[in-house]
């Protein structure tokens, strides 16, 4: 399964002036607090004061400072630049009270690094002050929450949580007070797939941006995706073929479907004259991404081969290479590092990584349920991994996956734990991607937040918190029903993939927790936290359609049969409906509908016949065996696995399609697209064509490692004019089990 990491929001370059002001301890009022009436009996008694000029930050912040004393109080706070009217009580945002210091000392730089805050308060003034426009943006949502008892549980209105409140006060230390975060990275985060729809994305993706910045979200400015492919892109490597990586012998410009050949001369020199162009036109720009590619196309020529023993140490022996260069002309920025896929084993040369690396360690193809600190298999060599990483690195942020199921999400425990081992290891930041959204992930989300902000922080305090004020008094049931999903996800585990989702959600804990949901709706008078609840309802209402799709899927997958293939059909159109009507409601992601959609086309599906001109289309992902049951004329020698098709050492696997058209037409063109077919280390592969019925084969493509969306493996002079053939994938495997063939599709036109 392939996953493109997101890019974090640019910070516009005029922030990179915005140097804000903070007074010295002893300006401040000499008492330990301080009492400062902001709304007095539905009146405002203050202002908000936010530094002259444009504010893309702060200014925000302001204005959503000034909507939540509104909603608490209904009293109107004006926003001024500048400074605030005589005899005026004040919210400073980054801008310093009368005949304080102008400039921060570094000792006050260093105790809110990097986006922390200075607070203080008087009988006249709040100051939330910071080094940065992300620091004073915190502090306004520092003061909301940590003083006045704001909550933002969920994205969008129906997450709020704001207390009531005619008159407003807060007490504040009158000493200037730092307030750190605990990781440098806070960023937790929602995939493309779990937004609800194409339509909606932008809709979902805003909400869930000021939902993420209301709690504190952010940290260190940056970028962080694979992305060779920009620096070394397919263009440069037909005009260098050093920078090619050269794949079982040959050389050949890849660009997104590749990497490149690290040990090229001139491959550092490329990626720091990048570098250089990133830092001087983004100087605001902490580290920037230098992660490979998405694939395992590491170059395997013999300058490549002697950096390092594993693929592991020659990328690391490259990144340091690449860091270092940035470090003499950029001092303290820095570029990232992503240990995943073939790179997750560390290395075990002499080596260490340069001071200014920012490393990502990927929970990659392993137990995504049970906690990285169970007794697992996969979870005990993760932990090994991570061992080994952590003696070479200078720092380390987690990259986890989340939310793999199109079902609940409520593994707070798991988090906890995940978070305190980390922090024993001395990670400082985290990244999870959020693969899909629906029950409970919006809440894992907010306690992530939580956790990374203050490691202090406990999860079952938060949720005393959460339950209460989130379903009043539904929250007891509420509570329970969230609490046996977990306890029944804990208990069988999962890597995730679709066949585990029927073990995580038995259909009878499904409907249990459905009937004590409709019982709970009815405790609940208000009309919020009823919407609350029947979000959640919602959601394990799409999980009840989605195991009838999937596994009568399997069934009719496996029968063929036409009584199958209805209660195929009718669950799958049960679960569309309900989701197109969420769309836009903040609701449920997009995976399980994808699942559910593959599932009702493979029902509908004419499979490998094309009877109507024009462009056709066939794709199969192969996971526990796709529609190879239903579509294949033959297959030998493979292992029906998680992602695909797998072959023991030394044996060879062949599956063979007989792709047809119908009503007299005849094949134009074909292309093979969204290949996975590897190229085992010892072994061979091949994709062969047949137009006589199998009595003899032209190979078409041999020894090729095949990857990429784009349909670039040409058939067309084999079958062009021709009314069938046969599609006949082999691969021979080496001296290492492994998966062979995990995804591929064929794209073109009859006429």
């Amino acid at each position: 399964m392939k996953y493109k990491f997101r890019e974090a929001r640019a910070i516009e370059a005029a922030l990179a002036a915005c140097l804000l002001t903070a007074c010295a301890v002893s300006k401040i009022h000499a008492g330990t607090t301080a009492v400062t009436t902001l709304v007095r009996d539905g009146t405002a008694r203050c202002v908000i004061v936010v530094p002259a000029g444009k504010q893309p930050i702060i200014q925000p912040a302001a204005e959503d400072l000034q909507y939540h004393l509104r909603k608490m109080s209904g009293a109107e706070v004006a926003i001024v630049e500048g400074s605030a009217p005589a005899d005026t009580t004040a919210i400073l945002l980054g801008v310093a009270p009368t005949g304080a210091s102008a400039e921060l000392t570094a000792e006050q730089v260093q105790a809110t690094w990097p986006d922390g805050y200075l607070v203080s308060g008087s009988d006249r003034a709040v100051a939330l002050l910071a080094a940065r426009p992300e620091g004073v943006r915190n502090a306004v949502y520092g003061l909301l929450e940590d003083y006045l008892g704001c909550r933002w549980f969920t994205p969008g209105e129906i997450g709020e949580s704001i207390p009531n409140r005619t008159t407003i006060e807060v007490k504040l230390p009158s000493k200037l007070t730092a307030v750190k975060p605990s990781y440098e990275l806070r960023g937790p985060w929602y995939n493309a797939h779990a937004l609800s729809s194409d339509g909606d994305q932008k809709l979902d993706a805003a909400a869930i941006a000021k939902w993420g910045l209301r709690n504190r979200g952010g940290g260190l400015r940056g970028s962080v995706k694979q992305d060779w492919a920009t620096i070394f892109p397919k263009e440069l490597q037909e005009k260098e073929p050093g920078l090619q990586a050269m794949i079982g012998g040959k050389r050949t410009p890849r660009g997104a479907e590749g990497q490149v050949c690290m040990s090229y001369p001139r491959a550092t020199a490329i990626a720091l004259d990048y570098f250089t162009h990133i830092f001087t036109a983004y100087p605001q720009f902490d580290f920037f991404t230098f992660s490979p590619n998405d694939n395992n196309n590491y170059c395997q020529c013999p300058e490549c081969m002697a950096m390092g023993k594993n693929a592991a140490e020659r990328v690391l022996r490259f990144s340091n290479a690449v860091a270092e260069g940035v470090n003499a002309k950029f001092p303290g920025k820095g570029i990232t590092l992503l240990p995943y896929a073939v790179t997750i084993d560390p290395p075990t040369g002499d080596i260490r990584g340069a001071a200014n690396l920012y490393p990502l360690i990927c929970s990659f193809n392993m137990e995504q349920v049970k906690p990285k600190t169970d007794e697992n298999p996969s979870c005990t060599t993760y932990r090994g991994r991570v061992a080994g990483w952590m003696k070479i690195l200078p720092r380390a942020w987690s990259y986890d996956y989340i939310g793999w199921y199109p079902g609940p999400w409520p593994l707070f425990k798991k988090l906890e734990a995940e978070q305190h081992w980390y922090q024993s290891l001395g990670f400082s930041g985290t990244m999870p991607e959020y693969l899909d959204r629906n029950m409970g992930t919006d809440v894992h989300m907010w306690l992530s937040w939580k956790l990374a902000w203050d490691k202090r922080a406990r999860v079952d305090k938060l949720l005393v918190n959460f339950y209460p004020r989130y379903y009043g008094p539904a929250a007891p049931a509420m509570r329970s029903i969230y609490e046996a999903f977990e306890r029944q996800m804990l208990s069988v585990g999962g890597t995730g993939v679709t066949r585990d989702v029927a073990r995580l959600y038995p259909v009878e804990l499904v409907d249990e927790s459905l009937a004590r949901m409709a019982r709970a709706k009815q405790s609940a008078k208000d009309e919020t936290i009823t919407a609350r609840i029947e979000r959640d309802e919602n959601c394990l209402k799409l999980l009840r359609l989605f195991l009838d799709a999937v596994g009568f899927g399997e069934t009719y997958r496996k029968s063929g049969s036409p009584s199958d293939k209805a209660r195929v059909v009718e669950a799958s159109e049960g679960y569309l409906r309900l989701a197109d009507g969420l769309r836009g409601t903040l609701t449920v992601g997009g995976t399980g509908r994808m699942v559910v959609k593959s599932a009702l086309d493979a029902a509908n599906d004419p499979g490998t016949v094309f009877g109507k001109p024009g462009p056709f289309s066939y794709q199969d992902y192969l996971d526990d065996g796709g529609k190879v049951f239903l579509d294949a004329k033959s297959r030998r020698g493979f292992t029906i696995g998680v992602y695909g098709l797998y072959l023991k050492a030394t044996t060879t696997g062949e599956v063979v399609y007989d792709i047809r058209t119908g009503a007299g037409l005849k094949f134009k063109d074909a292309r093979l697209f969204r290949m996975y077919m590897s190229l085992p280390a010892g072994g061979h592969n091949s994709v062969e064509i047949s137009t006589n019925g199998g009595q003899s084969w032209a190979v078409a493509y041999r020894d090729v490692a095949m990857s990429g969306d784009e349909p670039q493996y040409d058939l067309t002079q084999h079958i062009a004019g021709t009314t069938n053939f046969l599609l006949k994938l082999r691969v021979e495997a080496g001296r290492q089990d492994g998966l062979a063939i995990d995804n591929w599709g064929i794209r073109g036109d009859v006429e």
